[in-house]
């Protein structure tokens, strides 16, 4: 597995760039799964950055969709805390060892399950507020789940629940138009797309929330008929959304669906990334992540740092207003 991220230009803090080869090295080749039978399940990789001086990922680990806490070793070393997402720092041209470790909970004996592995470039990027964009940092690479036969059944050590949608409708044809392509086939056909937007609907690169909470809409269209679980994440944590733990839909092909809901940003701080993560799950076709651009969460509760007050000899981008 390879991901490559461009440079990208942007005015104020400087994008990162690289590229980083995974290899599992403990792939269960014989069975095709790895199995549970009460021991933590092992994921061991090799990691090459290069083209970097210091190149950060994230791993995230969801199990049907929904993400669960792991540990993790990193060139032999175990780190002590049980996390949703590690950080690790890749040096440029070295590779560096992986072990993820977690626990499939509350599936029966017999069952087959799938996990996948998020790997998020540059998780801990925060834009300017006065120029809010991410370029391609927090990006998810297109890496495919993997089975898990549980042999040794057990209960869920906490009780989760799913959010279903606010509305469902056909994709507007005004949008299916933007995605065709000249010879007549279309992106969304095969693809699905997630947005955050504001409460109003409209696609955001910046939302700003006061007196604790904030109002936010997804929307999911595109691909093949797939269940999805979606989670928001919020510098790198999932967090409740309108008291839930997760959104859960069966998207139609053709359909898009939303979903209206409340986060509390009283305990925030001023700057927050937000990003959407659709991960199928079930007896589904598609087998991809799908997520939406990072919004710049701003809590106008909280005081504004120097860093982000508009320089006085700043100029915009070129075509700017």
């Amino acid at each position: 597995m390879s991901s490559n991220y461009g440079q990208l230009s942007a005015i104020g803090k400087p994008l990162p760039e690289g590229m980083i080869l995974r290899e599992r090295v403990n792939y269960p080749h014989t069975l095709g799964y790895d199995i549970y039978n009460g021991e933590p399940i092992e994921v061991s990789l090799e990691v090459l950055a290069s083209k970097t001086p210091i190149y950060t990922e994230g791993y995230m680990v969801f199990v049907e969709g929904i993400p669960i806490l792991s540990r993790i070793k990193v060139d032999g070393v175990m780190r002590e805390k049980e996390k949703y997402m590690h950080i690790v720092h890749h040096r440029e041209e070295t590779t560096t060892n992986v072990n993820l470790y977690f626990e499939p909970l509350g599936f029966q004996e017999g069952e087959i399950v799938e996990f996948y592995i998020a790997y998020i470039f540059t998780p801990s990027y925060i834009p300017y507020e006065y120029y809010p964009l991410y370029g391609n940092t927090h990006k998810i690479m297109r890496s495919p789940s993997s089975p898990v036969k549980i042999k040794r059944g057990s209960d869920s050590t906490t009780e989760k629940t799913a959010l279903f949608p606010s509305r469902i409708y056909d994709i507007p044809n005004e949008i299916y138009k933007m995605y065709e392509y000249e010879d007549g086939t279309n992106y969304l056909d095969t693809n699905p797309i997630v947005e955050l937007c504001d409460g109003s609907g409209s696609q955001i690169v910046q939302q700003m929330g006061a007196k604790g909470y904030t109002d936010l809409k997804i929307k999911l269209y595109g691909g093949n008929s797939t269940q999805y679980r979606i989670t928001l994440l919020i510098d790198q944590q999932p967090v409740l959304v309108s008291g839930k733990d997760y959104l859960e839909v069966t998207l139609e092909k053709g359909t898009t669906v939303e979903f209206d809901f409340t986060i509390d940003i009283s305990e925030l701080d001023r700057k927050n990334t937000i990003m959407a993560v659709a991960v199928p799950f079930g007896d589904t076709f598609q087998r991809y992540i799908t997520h939406s651009d990072p919004v710049l969460l701003i809590n106008l509760d909280k005081p504004q740092a120097e860093e982000d007050i508009v320089p006085s000899d700043y100029k915009y981008a070129e075509g700017d207003d």
